[in-house]
């Protein structure tokens, strides 16, 4: 196993978000993917790390930041956390760092008392989480002027809905889905005007 290194200062929670950054933007170009900035995540890697530290943690080779993972949300009364970021660097990935860094994270759940862990995912990482028996479901948001009545009314495949919640300018369906396909996304996000449709994962420990 590599060291894996806690975020003990500022100074280091901000070298570990600019890796984040960068690897992201490096990957929205390659992969044709819009880049959002990530302002608001420093913010809630900010929050982490006021809250408990030991949940933002990043592997280093040579000394320079190959792969890390932080968290949001950490809730130690309803027993719930969110996996909110993980990267690893484009030459490094298919080595297994992914899951070290889930495991890792997954030891600190149990030793915190922590059951139930919840992230979102592009459909390029799926997969890692469906190997460490991640549960998904889709949720597909609209912004701006389209709704989740849009959303319903092209669910051409009678997804079964788990949750909705529609405000002036945002919304979102939680559908259930017994696998992973890009079929799911294609379909929303084709058909519906400002959809963004991702992959969400939950686990009880």
């Amino acid at each position: 196993m590599n060291n894996i290194k806690i975020v003990k200062n500022k100074k280091e929670l901000k070298s570990l978000f600019n890796f984040f950054a960068s690897t992201f933007y490096d990957d929205a170009i390659e992969f044709n993917e819009h880049y959002y900035t990530m302002g608001e995540r420093y913010e809630e890697m900010l929050k982490q790390f006021e809250i408990d530290n030991n949940f933002i943690f990043y592997i280093e080779e040579n000394g320079k930041i190959i792969g890390g993972i932080t968290a949001k949300n950490m809730d130690l009364e309803s027993k719930k956390i969110t996996l909110s970021i993980i990267a690893i660097s484009k030459n490094c990935r298919r080595k297994g760092y992914a899951k070290e860094l889930v495991d890792h994270f997954e030891k600190l759940c149990n030793e915190k008392g922590i059951k139930n862990i919840e992230l979102g995912a592009r459909f390029r990482a799926c997969s890692l989480y469906e190997k460490l028996n991640y549960k998904p479901s889709l949720m597909v948001q609209v912004f701006d002027f389209s709704t989740i009545d849009d959303i319903k009314n092209s669910n051409s495949l009678n997804l079964k809905i788990k949750s909705e919640w529609q405000g002036e300018t945002y919304g979102f369906i939680l559908f259930e889905v017994d696998k992973v396909s890009e079929k799911y996304i294609k379909i929303f996000e084709s058909n519906v005007k400002t959809a963004h449709a991702q992959y969400i994962f939950e686990k009880e420990l």
